[in-house]
């Protein structure tokens, strides 16, 4: 009896002690799980280690890149004779009428060249002129009278105008461009003149002592040679006249395009007669004088009166008073 009470009360307290047991165990293992920091995702564990702090080195400079290796250029087979020719577009066809352009020379600037025009000589002539002369605000007073004289031949042409444009002179022949001067002259207000040369040889145009030269193109003139190559337009064809003829003229104040702007009909009364014209006029820059011709169909187309306006308002004009030609003589009124 006494047996089974000890019994009892060893099994009462083996069972608190194991109770006791577990409830500690389980304490214990609760309060790991408090302390103990979860392991990362990854599964690793993780190493921390102390490293005294260094300054950072400065950044170097990034490599230059090497260029890319080209790659082989693909080889070509060469072309037979037959297939160049064939793969070779044809050149562009070049104009007829188009010419090389000579070479600019120093101090000159190169000129276009003007149209081309048909142009027939006027037979022989000597006109005579009555000049009157005016300034601005006065009545206009009889001056010299003034000639001019046209010689053509086979063998060439000489030509002297000596009036409102001054005294000029000029010599030369013919061309497939009408009237082709070979030597010019002028004279000049302080005395002398000066000598223009149309160097056919070595295409230029000579001028002045020093001989200043310009490029001789076709169907350059002369101060002079101008007008009785106006006259040959208009008797050539005269449709040519209209609008605006450009001429080359070489003259003293050096070579250019001159041109002579058709300002339309008019009649001109003359101690000779009146006469149909047509009236040009050429356009000059500011500063220089102005110069009008007026030319008649009915008598070969010679200028029946030119008119020079200095940029003062200074008028010079001339009108013709008779014409003689190598064909017949034209008396006044006919």
């Amino acid at each position: 009896m006494m047996i089974a009470v000890h019994l009892a009360r060893h099994r009462r307290l083996v069972a608190l002690g194991g109770l006791s047991l577990l409830l500690h165990l389980f304490a214990l293992a609760w309060f790991d799980t408090l302390v103990t920091a979860p392991p990362p995702a990854t599964g690793m564990p993780i190493a921390l280690r102390l490293v005294r702090e260094r300054p950072a080195p400065a950044p170097s400079p990034p490599p230059t890149p090497s260029p890319p290796a080209r790659a082989p250029a693909p080889t070509r087979p060469v072309p037979t004779p037959a297939a160049a020719a064939a793969a070779t577009p044809p050149a562009a066809p070049v104009a007829a009428t188009q010419a090389p352009a000579p070479a600019a020379t120093a101090g000159v600037a190169p000129l276009q060249m003007p149209g081309r025009y048909r142009v027939r000589l006027p037979p022989s002539a000597t006109l005579r002129y009555a000049v009157t002369r005016s300034a601005p605000g006065q009545a206009a007073v009889a001056g010299e009278p003034a000639q001019l004289t046209w010689e053509s031949t086979d063998q060439g042409y000489r030509l002297r105008i000596e009036g409102v444009l001054g005294l000029l002179e000029s010599e030369g022949g013919a061309d497939d461009a009408g009237i082709a001067p070979l030597q010019a002259s002028e004279a000049e207000p302080a005395g002398g003149a000066r000598l223009t040369r149309f160097n056919r040889e070595t295409r230029q145009i000579e001028q002045g002592p020093l001989a200043a030269s310009a490029p001789l193109r076709l169907g350059s003139q002369d101060r002079a040679s101008v007008l009785m190559q106006l006259a040959g337009i208009g008797l050539a064809e005269p449709d040519q006249v209209q609008d605006a003829i450009d001429i080359v003229v070489a003259g003293s104040g050096g070579v250019r395009v001159v041109r002579w702007q058709v300002v339309g009909n008019e009649e001109v009364a003359t101690p000779a007669g009146v006469f149909a014209a047509v009236r040009l006029v050429q356009l000059a820059p500011a500063g220089e004088a102005r110069v009008e011709v007026w030319l008649a169909p009915q008598r070969n187309w010679l200028p029946v009166q030119l008119r020079v306006t200095q940029p003062d308002g200074t008028v010079a004009n001339q009108v013709v008073t008779s014409i003689d030609t190598s064909e017949s003589i034209i008396p006044p009124g006919q």
